[in-house]
């Protein structure tokens, strides 16, 4: 019996220490909705409680939101989704899961962790959509005015908590300066990390 007992504890600790190392790192969220977020229905997720990156487009010629989703289980297990949300509400959603290898989700683990442990998630928001500054003369302004443009979208969820940012053309207003650009710059960074690790691995 104490044989028994002894395996049973092993066990339990081997499968506790598994967890552990596998567990979804502590993030600094921006929010909390009253709902669960509406991407574990869509994306059909069995682990509720999954970390959800989202790094989507939208704009007047995409006629819709076009996004890559990077889903981190609690299991250790990583998934991958290609999402085209319209704006035509009569329209469908699509949604393609991507194969993510096994020996590969050790990158996608390491990648979220160093995004948490130098705070890249962690953007000043009211930065990202200034769009004038002052002129060269005393007591003018420059507005820049882009039509058709693109806007960026970044996004993590885990339950009811959530981080979300927009900036619309960023690349644009980092090329000129305007003020807000440093955190336009860290914005596009973190996405074009995600995009390069889907694109990887």
């Amino acid at each position: 019996m104490k044989k028994i007992i002894l395996l049973f504890i092993c066990t339990l600790s081997t499968m506790t220490g598994i967890s552990q190392n596998s567990m979804i790192p502590e993030v600094v969220w921006n929010g909390i909705t009253e709902n669960e977020n509406q991407y574990v229905e869509l994306l059909n997720l069995k682990d509720k409680n999954s970390l959800i990156v989202r790094v989507a487009y939208s704009g007047y010629w995409n006629k819709g939101l076009s996004g890559q989703y990077i889903i981190y289980q609690n299991d250790g297990k990583i998934k991958r989704y290609k999402v085209f949300q319209p704006s035509d509400s009569d329209l469908k959603t699509k949604v393609k899961r991507k194969r993510v290898r096994k020996k590969d989700f050790q990158n996608y683990w390491n990648y979220l962790k160093n995004c948490i442990s130098e705070k890249k998630f962690q953007i000043n928001k009211t930065q990202l959509n200034i769009d004038a500054k002052p002129g060269k003369e005393k007591g003018t302004r420059l507005v820049k005015s882009i039509s058709d443009g693109t806007t960026y979208h970044f996004s993590v969820y885990q339950g009811k908590n959530y981080i979300a940012y927009a900036s619309f053309e960023p690349k644009s207003f980092i090329e000129d300066e305007y003020p807000g650009f440093e955190e336009r710059q860290k914005l596009v960074d973190l996405m074009a990390g995600f995009e390069t690790l889907a694109e990887k691995y």
